[in-house]
């Protein structure tokens, strides 16, 4: 099969997400003096990781607000790392974290090469992120990202649905003027970019450099970008 559209996920499935958030809690601890509670930010990291995918299942389900999602993500981490005053840390972390994370500019492997390689050959394509709007669009364009995507930028909070929802799906193919039988989504979350391609109507991409076991049959799974260069 060969497609000449494509939609494609943001966090770490283009940027950097994991590595990014590492090198930019590394930068709190450090500006904040808190090496001696936290003297492995990989491992807060994780703790982090784990927490805020538990809470934006609840905001994206409407559970809680956005401003709760940012306000307690860390204060939930640092008590659990066992900082003292985290309720004091928390905000202060939340805020530090948004304001430095879209100045970090790494890519997965071969992210740009794949982009030039698609945009070389006439093709479409489209962006459609979970997220802050005002935080994505940054990272976009600091990233140098900006210039294959333009106009065509869906962030949840800006469309008012989140992936899996069909209708974020429909803009983005709707920007590109994708037939949906030409068109392919690339993505590394299996439940909200890959089943909700499938809900959706069009094949799907699922970007696994860990090799993670999923239930469910993807039209595509591999772990190195170039794979879509064959399939253009």
């Amino acid at each position: 099969m060969k497609y000449r559209y494509f939609l494609f996920d943001l966090d770490n499935t283009l940027w950097d997400f994991d590595a990014n958030a590492r090198e930019c809690i590394a930068v709190l601890i450090n500006r904040h003096n808190l090496t001696e509670f936290l003297p492995d930010p990989d491992d807060f990291y994780k703790m982090y990781k784990a927490n805020n995918q538990k809470l934006w299942a609840m905001y994206e389900a409407g559970e809680i607000t956005q401003q709760k999602l940012r306000y307690v993500r860390f204060v939930i981490t640092l008590r659990e790392a066992g900082v003292p005053d985290p309720d004091q840390w928390g905000p202060v972390f939340g805020q530090q974290y948004l304001e430095l994370m879209p100045s970090m500019t790494r890519l997965v492997p071969h992210a740009m090469k794949l982009l030039e390689y698609l945009s070389a050959k006439g093709c479409e394509m489209a962006l459609l992120t979970n997220g802050f709007k005002q935080v994505q669009y940054e990272k976009i364009r600091n990233s140098g990202l900006d210039i294959f995507f333009k106009n065509r930028v869906f962030i949840s909070e800006e469309v008012g649905y989140h992936k899996p929802h069909p209708k974020i799906f429909t803009a983005a193919i709707t920007s590109i003027n994708g037939k949906k039988k030409e068109t392919l989504m690339v993505g590394d979350n299996f439940e909200t970019d890959i089943e909700g391609a499938q809900v959706f109507g069009i094949d799907q991409y699922y970007y696994n450099p860990a090799g993670k076991p999923c239930e469910g049959s993807p039209t595509y799974m591999g772990k190195d970008l170039r794979d879509l260069m064959d399939l253009v």
